[in-house]
């Protein structure tokens, strides 16, 4: 199965890895002091010791592989966002994202809301070339939004804005990376396109696309296991049951032991953060500093 590794790492080996993820961070940090603009905008959570996620405001499941790290930044003066997270094994099966989907806001919980924000759908199934979508969020508690546009009963049409497939120009960078510890899964976009959107459904000066500001929410789902498809357009399609964009059908027996989640709403963000190359790097900082990192192909 795609995202496994053979057996989870030591504890000594996670405190390493994150060190040097903070290690990282700091460093670049240094590096982007006196270039911080007052639109910029950062935010970084680090999985604390005996975390369990179950308990609010923070909400995790470890089933898609246990998120160790969330570090993310926003530009409002030139449009440009970059989201990092860092993935450990999920204990016992050894699962690690293959992709995910997000949300992110100035704040509350996005879920219920429809016509006001964008939604992000990574799939680096293919670790070399990771594809990035983007599409107005219809406020369901699902993975639907691509294919569903609005939360109104039955299926919506969809509401697609962008897509790498298509228009690569508004990806600055987007990898899949595997260390000896787990993966981390990041990309830095141009967000100009998403937040200048006219929305299908809801009122369109309510549009707010992607970004946060001193407050952020984050509505973060990864998966170990997918099977996207697109069409001629660039934009996924939905399975024969028209239910995800995972083909459930194929896999019968798996349930929800491949999907898992951060949800962070109302968190306070932080001014003083690197540039977004700076953060960018920080995943490829923890394989340079451990010297053992490795991209591992799922071609």
């Amino acid at each position: 199965m795609a995202g496994l590794i053979s057996a989870p790492r030591s504890r000594r080996m996670r405190a390493r890895i994150l060190s040097l993820a903070a290690a990282a961070l700091t460093i670049s940090g240094l590096m982007g002091a006196g270039s911080v603009q007052a639109g910029v905008f950062g935010f970084q959570w680090d999985r604390p010791p005996g975390f369990d996620g179950s308990v609010g405001p923070i909400f995790t499941n470890t089933e898609a592989g246990v998120v160790s790290n969330v570090s993310t930044q926003f530009d409002s003066d030139n449009q440009t966002l970059t989201f990092l997270a860092a993935f450990e094994p999920e204990p016992g099966t050894g699962q690690l994202p293959v992709g995910f989907f997000l949300v992110l806001n100035n704040g509350p919980q996005p879920i219920g809301t429809d016509g006001e924000y964008a939604i992000l759908y990574f799939d680096a199934v293919s670790s070399a070339t990771p594809v990035i979508t983007a599409y107005a969020y219809n406020g369901e508690n699902g993975a639907d939004s691509f294919f569903d546009g609005a939360a109104a009963p039955g299926n919506q049409a969809p509401d697609p804005i962008i897509s790498s497939n298509n228009d690569p120009a508004f990806v600055t960078a987007a990898s899949s990376v595997d260390n000896p510890g787990g993966r981390v899964l990041s990309f830095t976009i141009d967000t100009t396109a998403i937040n200048a959107h006219s929305p299908l459904y809801g009122t369109a000066p309510d549009w707010k696309g992607i970004g946060f500001d001193e407050n952020l929410g984050i509505w973060f789902h990864p998966y170990s296991l997918l099977n996207p498809a697109y069409g001629s357009d660039g934009f996924l399609v939905p399975d024969p049951t028209g239910t995800s964009w995972l083909h459930w059908g194929q896999y019968p027996d798996l349930g929800e032991q491949f999907h898992g989640w951060y949800d962070a709403p109302n968190q306070q963000s932080n001014v003083d953060i690197p540039e977004p190359a700076s953060l960018a790097l920080m995943g490829l900082g923890v394989v340079a500093l451990s010297g053992r990192g490795r991209r591992n192909q799922r071609d």
